[in-house]
């Protein structure tokens, strides 16, 4: 089990969503005991800034998650994120440091994508056999982020990408919590649950005001191997 467990977290390291659905298949049976839940988590994303003149941007996360001892009143939920993001859309244009991209883009708008590994850790409370409720905290680290400009010239699209990746500081780091639905009782149910993510890091020190990620996320367990688990459990 330690060598499974080892396994699995290098890989998110090392290959982060196309090694998750491969980790999920090939190591969901073993993953699955009386203790341990193991499943996918698909999460379509509403993510954006605070004080900002920006709106939300949507996005689609996936992650690998661990229910430790699930059956109990109170236990731990645990997400890696290997295909997660933050960013806004329709942000006003800043100077790019180049006076001719600075007047074609001044009627435009800027889109910023943060792409992250992050690792939510959540406390989750059952309140029926079918409804949870969660609190808890998500480290993130920050991979790449690019902001896109895009304007209309002549009724032509123009874009521009810059990227920003060693503007934004390397670690982000906030609060979470939501209310989850299971369909069923038994391991092998699906689930739907909300979120929501505050994050308590200022990524824009020059600015007035905290400038923090914030994210809607809508999840979508998927548990996986869970058959031969109740069914070596069954024997």
């Amino acid at each position: 089990m330690k060598k499974v467990l080892g396994t699995v977290l290098l890989s998110f390291l090392f290959n982060f969503a196309p090694a998750q659905v491969v980790i999920a298949l090939l190591f969901g049976d073993k993953l699955n005991t009386g203790k341990l839940e193991f499943g996918l988590v698909v999460s379509p994303a509403f993510t954006n800034f605070t004080n900002t003149v920006s709106n939300a941007r949507s996005g689609l996360n996936l992650a690998l998650y661990f229910n430790i001892h699930p059956d109990n009143k109170f236990f731990l939920h645990v997400e890696g994120v290997g295909k997660g993001a933050f960013g806004a859309k329709d942000i006003i244009p800043y100077p790019t440091g180049n006076d001719t991209l600075d007047h074609l883009f001044s009627t435009g708008s800027v889109e910023r994508k943060i792409q992250i590994f992050s690792m939510p850790v959540l406390v989750r409370y059952k309140m029926t056999d079918l409804f949870f409720a969660e609190v808890g905290i998500q480290p993130s680290l920050r991979l790449k982020a690019k902001d896109f400009f895009n304007t209309k010239i002549m009724e032509n699209d123009l874009d521009y990408t810059i990227k920003v990746t060693k503007e934004l500081p390397r670690l982000d780091f906030g609060v979470a919590g939501g209310l989850f639905y299971k369909f069923r009782k038994d391991k092998k149910s699906m689930g739907l649950g909300i979120r929501y993510y505050y994050g308590l890091i200022d990524f824009n020190k020059t600015q007035e005001g905290t400038q923090s990620n914030t994210a809607w996320l809508l999840n979508v367990t998927i548990p996986v191997g869970t058959g031969k688990s109740s069914a070596n459990t069954a024997k």
